[in-house]
């Protein structure tokens, strides 16, 4: 007979990719779950794990094992999660860092004061593995981001997106540059000045590209992976930028933010949960809260 805590171990080890990480996964010792893999090769007969090196590498069955078990692991965790109680036990959260700080942190300090049984584990993620995350069931929801307006996709039966509302961007500059008074900018205004970025050719850089910044800087375009470390930049008079509020926090002297006109100046914000599992007492309680949480930092569309 497979035993339920030896499947979620091996599908653990298929996710993170080691005994390790997957103890680590699960709150467990590298031993147990050595121990119950142990006990689920002895129940089906099969070995599911081989050496490669220093690693390890599920066989065949095992991948198969992984594919047909844990829709049947997420079934059950969603029935435990139904109970008509208290909220109680550990919910995990995927979220992106600036909601990290401006959203979630606050959240769980109110949680942890209103709902004691309670434990909501946060996990710094960007959006495209956060949703990944959910969907395999690594975290209970994730809260993602999404620069400008979001597609239209083709509704997902699997998942649910919560909107939760918009992070204006303002562009920041230099209290001294020549455009620091005026009540809006557009990027257009921007498009000549050396700017600070991200390094990355991901959304944030991709936003700007398409918004019309970047298009002729008179200077470097200043890298840093920190918004605080752009604003570094741009505090000591090197370069513009355009950063989003959430979790921004007090802009240091000398810098000064100008709302961003541009129709596209904003990222929206959602919460993401499977579907069948968002009607428990656990998410409820940690929805309701960054609902109002958001209330007090995001704003309507």
């Amino acid at each position: 007979m497979i035993d339920v805590l030896s499947l979620r171990a091996l599908i653990a080890v298929a996710d993170t990719g080691s005994v390790t990480s997957a103890a680590t996964l699960l709150s467990y010792t590298p031993s147990n779950i050595t121990q119950h893999i142990r006990r689920l090769e002895r129940a089906v007969h099969c070995t599911l794990l081989e050496r490669v090196g220093r690693g390890v590498v599920l066989t065949e069955y095992a991948r198969s094992l992984v594919e047909r078990g844990r829709p049947i692991l997420l079934a059950l965790d969603d029935l435990a999660a139904a109970h008509d109680g208290e909220p109680s036990g550990r919910v995990r959260i995927a979220v992106f860092p600036t909601a990290l700080r401006g959203l979630v942190i606050p959240a769980v300090a109110a949680l942890t004061r209103e709902h004691p049984d309670l434990v909501v584990q946060p996990l710094e993620l960007e959006p495209e593995e956060s949703l990944l995350f959910v969907r395999t069931g690594l975290t209970d929801m994730a809260l993602v981001k999404t620069w400008g307006r979001l597609a239209e996709d083709a509704p997902d039966p699997e998942l649910r997106r919560i909107p939760l509302g918009v992070d204006r961007i303002d562009a920041i500059l230099p209290s001294d540059h020549p455009l620091a008074g005026e009540p809006g900018l557009s990027m257009e205004q921007l498009r000549h000045e050396p700017w600070a970025v991200t390094p990355d050719d991901g959304p944030y850089r991709q936003w700007i590209a398409a918004q019309g910044g970047l298009g002729s800087p008179t200077g470097p375009a200043y890298e840093a992976a920190e918004f605080q470390s752009i604003i570094q930049y741009i505090s000591v008079g090197l370069a513009v930028g355009a950063v989003p509020r959430l979790g921004r926090g007090p802009l240091p002297p000398g810098v000064t933010a100008v709302p961003l006109t541009g129709e596209a100046s904003f990222r929206e914000v959602s919460l993401v949960v499977r579907t069948a599992a968002a009607d428990g007492p656990n998410l409820r309680a940690v929805i309701q809260e960054i609902r109002r949480r958001s209330g007090m930092s995001l704003e309507t569309p």
